[in-house]
């Protein structure tokens, strides 16, 4: 499941909105990304991210704060982002120092740029099985590969590993809710016998991230029921410029029906879901609906 060719595939739908955008409204979307510390992972998907958007004719801003920024001058900086009508889109990259708590920070993102979907008001639409304002980036790229792909969901056995607020815990409500219908077993790392979870069911997706050293892998092939689907979230440093997830894609892909790589799987889907996320959102200040896409 080749998330650098599907997003190659929405690339012109996404051109054609961002340029209706720019030549019809006069409207140039901004997305403004905060960055704390150097997290050399979450560096790497901010600098995806503003290529993308500047690439589509949009603006970009990077607001980096160093690692000791405490929640008061991040929230000072949402602020500060809301109330500039210039910017379209707020983005707060994870992780955040060690106690800082993120919920205030999420909630206090304008509804109308929470282009990640993890304020409040964005969390009602999945949780209730509805589309909402915004999906999150992550689950919507995830959704996206399993259309392109034709991966049947409806009525199968899922897993889902991790419980983070922007991958593992809306992937798990959205797939087993009403927009998909699985049923759904959602697992983390107080999970008891995972393999054996995983054996069970037809989509297995990983967002754990899980930094077990370099040859060491949390989704292993003996896990893995033949011809299911294996879909790797989980993504970590293994080395300077190298990456991994928590998937053994080589041991996998053997055993698997349909497997993203890791690199190039569900990194590109992201960026690309933000993307659509980003010009829903300056629809929505034109009063226009959300964007249609192919898949």
């Amino acid at each position: 499941m080749d998330g650098r060719a599907v997003s190659a595939y929405l690339k012109p739908s996404l051109q054609a909105h961002a340029a209706e955008l720019i030549d019809q409204h006069k409207f140039v979307a901004t997305l403004a990304a905060i960055l704390v510390g150097d997290d050399p992972a979450s560096g790497q998907y901010v600098r995806n991210k503003r290529r993308y958007v500047e690439d589509l004719g949009f603006r970009s801003r990077i607001i980096r704060l160093k690692a000791e920024a405490d929640a008061v001058l991040i929230l000072a900086t949402i602020k500060e982002l809301n109330a500039d009508s210039d910017v379209t889109g707020i983005l707060l990259q994870l992780p955040l120092p060690n106690g800082v708590d993120v919920f205030p920070l999420f909630d206090a993102i304008d509804p109308l740029k929470d282009v990640d979907a993890v304020g409040g008001s964005s969390i009602t639409g999945f949780y209730r099985g509805e589309w909402g304002r915004f999906v999150p980036c992550t689950p919507r790229g995830v959704l996206t590969l399993l259309d392109y792909y034709k991966v049947p969901v409806h009525g199968t056995r899922a897993a889902v590993i991790g419980r983070s607020d922007i991958a593992g815990k809306p992937a798990a409500i959205i797939l087993g809710g009403r927009m998909r219908n699985a049923t759904v077993t959602w697992c983390h790392r107080y999970t008891r016998d995972l393999a054996s979870i995983c054996r069970e069911a037809d989509i297995v997706v990983s967002c754990a991230g899980a930094d077990l050293g370099e040859d060491r892998f949390l989704i292993t092939a003996d896990m893995v029921k033949p011809g299911a689907c294996v879909i790797d979230v989980g993504f970590r440093r293994i080395g300077p410029g190298r990456f991994a997830g928590d998937v053994d894609f080589e041991a996998v892909k053997e055993v698997a029906g349909w497997i993203t790589p890791n690199p190039g799987g569900t990194g590109p889907m992201t960026v690309a879901a933000l993307m659509q996320n980003l010009i829903d959102a300056a629809r929505y200040r034109l009063g226009l609906a959300r964007a249609n896409y192919p898949i």
